[in-house]
């Protein structure tokens, strides 16, 4: 019973960490000519992960998943989140960017048995990003983008901030095949860096939970890792369908000595099915 209510606590925030994982395989910067104003649909999504970066555990989740994409001149809403409505140019924009973490149970993780479990993290902040190649066909693009983001911990009756995560990357997306039914394959490659706080909330062993086989350790701001992600993605027949798969590796990361980090290298993988529900018949406009 305490598993399933657990699960049920937590879907609004792997729903969240699924909407933030698809802005790798999302379809910006593409010939938008082709493409319908806007978008609503539902459908499932299979999100499986470590409980952490750096955890030997984790965890399989399938939660539902909203589809909406808005393709309007000022504002746009889709897989990349709420876009244009900060700053927008031909070569740079100013968007929001989105993420988050799944809770942690001491009892599912071996390394922090007797810790404290972990809250589910949020975190939201604006990225800078630069468009660096946009040939004329319009099929392709590369994107140089700085995501800053503050970081939440949030539990049923308590939000608390818990430090900050820049993660400048990469992004490579190239359409291809049916105008109107187009696959879309991303590449996106990156470091990320964190300030002490958010290293010491999940990777910190106080002395009160230090152990002979867990000593006490205080993380430091610094290098977080880096990660590269593959994303594809399908229209078809009044369905979405898309599909990522990321790697993560620590090795350098400051905290990397940290006794809570039981490997250095890992994969996240996940897949979603969405059915169009409603979709406008007036075309979007060119980015």
């Amino acid at each position: 019973m305490s598993s399933i209510i657990a699960i049920k606590r937590l879907r609004p925030t792997i729903t969240v960490l699924m909407l933030g994982l698809w802005c790798s395989i999302a379809s910006a910067a593409v010939d938008l000519q082709s493409l319908p104003r806007w978008e609503v649909g539902i459908g499932l999504g299979v999100l499986s992960l470590p409980f952490y970066r750096g955890a030997d555990s984790g965890r399989t989740y399938i939660v539902p998943i909203p589809y909406i994409q808005y393709r309007g001149e000022h504002v746009r809403v889709d897989e990349e989140g709420i876009r244009g409505a900060l700053f927008r140019s031909d070569k740079a924009r100013l968007d929001l960017s989105l993420a988050g973490g799944v809770p942690v149970s001491s009892d599912g993780n071996s390394a922090r048995h007797g810790m404290p479990s972990l809250d589910p993290t949020v975190e939201i902040g604006p990225s800078l990003e630069f468009l660096l190649w946009y040939p004329e066909a319009r099929d392709r693009a590369l994107w140089l983008k700085f995501p800053l983001r503050t970081a939440l911990s949030v539990a049923l009756k308590n939000i608390e901030y818990q430090g900050w995560v820049f993660a400048p990357y990469l992004d490579y997306r190239m359409v291809t095949g049916d105008p109107v039914k187009p696959w879309t394959i991303t590449l996106s490659l990156g470091p990320q860096f964190a300030d002490k706080r958010y290293h010491d909330y999940f990777y910190e062993v106080p002395s009160a939970y230090a152990t002979p086989q867990r000593p006490e350790y205080h993380a430091t701001s610094g290098y977080s890792g880096s990660r590269m992600t593959i994303g594809v993605q399908k229209k078809f027949d009044g369905y979405w369908l898309g599909t990522f798969v990321r790697y993560d590796t620590l090795q350098g990361a400051v905290f990397s000595d940290s006794p809570l980090v039981q490997q250095r290298h890992y994969y996240a993988l996940g897949v979603a099915l969405i059915k169009l529900l409603a979709v406008s018949k007036q075309s979007a406009e060119s980015p």
